[in-house]
């Protein structure tokens, strides 16, 4: 269901329901948004989209490292940024991550021990899913000291 949605607002929900998980890991997690950006979107759709990438890049982000997540407007679109300090991936890794169930490569995979959580691969492909369905796109790329996963939707997505 498309309606008007305040993108700061979305934000700023992500990284409160994520707060207690950042805390644990020991993972700070900020947020910068421009203020006034409304988009046509389902907004319990774009919130999951921001929840997964949040969730996802905690996972992967070391003990006292940083996820950044920023929103623009960008002519007609949205570019929303997820930046996280995973150590970069591979180009197979690359090629897989929005795949369902795809897990990640050893290097990706937390080495807490056997009895660590562990999610079962449709994160990043939701988000893909979503985002298309919004007549978006979303990719990744390796920027030190991790990956920026960025999300690109119109202002005003089509029904």
């Amino acid at each position: 269901t498309l309606q008007p949605v305040v993108l700061a607002d979305v934000v700023s929900e992500a990284l409160a329901s994520v707060d207690a998980v950042a805390r644990a890991s020991g993972v700070t997690v900020r947020g910068s948004v421009d203020q006034g950006i409304v988009l046509s979107a389902d907004p319990a759709e774009l919130s999951r989209v921001v929840d997964n990438l949040l969730i996802n890049a905690i996972r992967h982000t070391p003990w006292d490292g940083v996820v950044d997540v920023s929103g623009r407007l960008a002519g007609d679109q949205v570019e929303l940024s997820v930046r996280d300090a995973c150590g970069g991936l591979s180009g197979e890794d690359m090629e897989r991550l929005f795949d369902v169930g795809w897990q990640g490569s050893p290097a990706r995979t937390p080495s807490t021990g056997p009895t660590a959580p562990r999610g079962a691969g449709l994160g990043l492909a939701i988000v893909r899913g979503i985002v298309e369905a919004h007549h978006g796109r979303v990719a990744v790329a390796n920027e030190a000291p991790g990956c920026r996963f960025d999300v690109v939707l119109p202002l005003a997505a089509s029904a």
